[in-house]
Formats: structure tokens, sequence, C-alpha cells
């Protein structure tokens, strides 16, 4: 019962943050294309952000049919973590350039500014994630879990400035 309204938070943040997307529009193809290059970032973000749960609902979790289940699916999940990670940075990266490509002449707007503290919190996220993986430890691992939750907060922040 859990896992299913897990499920539903996710589809229902991606379902918003999409609707959010094309309720403001788009002036053109190339910000569309831009914003749909930040979506697929958002969603690599969020399943990256769920081992978080996973984890916890392998250690929290009563029954133990459940944890099996969730314990090998984290394990193939941890195999592309850093992949899925790199791929979603590479699309921001994209994203945040091609919209300061466009919006030159307004980079003290706030949705922007909103964008490039985010961007500031992910570097942060990814050097955590870096000292995690050269030698892991309690400190590293609740770093970088709350690193990627500060930036989990800043994304929304960024998504629905106006």
């Amino acid at each position: 019962m859990l896992i299913r309204k897990w499920l539903l938070v996710n589809t229902l943040t991606i379902c918003l943050i999409v609707g959010w997307s094309f309720y403001q529009g788009s002036s053109s193809y190339y910000i569309l294309s831009a914003k749909i290059i930040s979506q697929v970032a958002f969603v690599l973000f969020l399943v990256n952000v769920n081992m978080y749960f996973v984890l916890l609902l392998i250690r929290k979790g009563k029954d133990r049919n459940v944890k099996v289940k969730l314990a090998k699916i984290s394990k193939k999940m941890m195999k592309y973590h850093v992949a899925i990670a790199i791929t979603a940075v590479g699309l921001i990266v994209l994203h945040g350039s091609m919209m300061i490509s466009v919006h030159t002449q307004q980079l003290q707007n706030s949705k922007i500014v909103s964008g490039i503290f985010a961007f500031l919190v992910l570097t942060i996220l990814l050097f955590s994630g870096v000292l995690r993986k050269l030698k892991a430890s309690g400190f590293r691992r609740k770093f970088h879990y709350r690193m990627a939750f500060i930036f989990f907060v800043f994304v929304i922040t960024h998504i629905f400035i106006m």
C-alpha cells in the first residue's frame, strides 16, 4: 500500500510539473525544447532520489517479501545511479545554457537566478556524491541525502517561480 502511494506521489509530481510548463507556455520551439530537456532531467533526478525511499523501505519495512523484492530492485538500480546522475546533469547544463542564451538581457530575472542557485546546489550535491563514492561513511551518506533534498527544494522553487 505504501509503495502505491509513493508511486502515486511521483506520478502526480511529474504531471504537475509538465502541466505547469504547458500552462506557462513557450514563446518558441527552442524554449519548449529546453523545457522538455529539463523535464527529462527532472524525471532522471526523481529516479535517483527515489533510491533513498527504496532503501528506507528496506530498513523500516515489516513485510519480508516486500523487503526482498525492494532489495533486488535497489541492487539493480544502484548500478545505474551514477550514469543516471551524469545524464541528468548533462541535460541540466544543456537546459541552462539554452535558457541563458535566450535570456541574455534578463539575467536578473527571478527564474534565471533561481536556476543558477539550483545549479550551485547541484554542484555541491555532485561533490558530495563523489566524496561518498571515494570513501563511504555515515556522515557522507547523510550529507549526500540532505543535499539531494535541498536540491529538490531549489528545483521545485525554480520550476514554480514566475
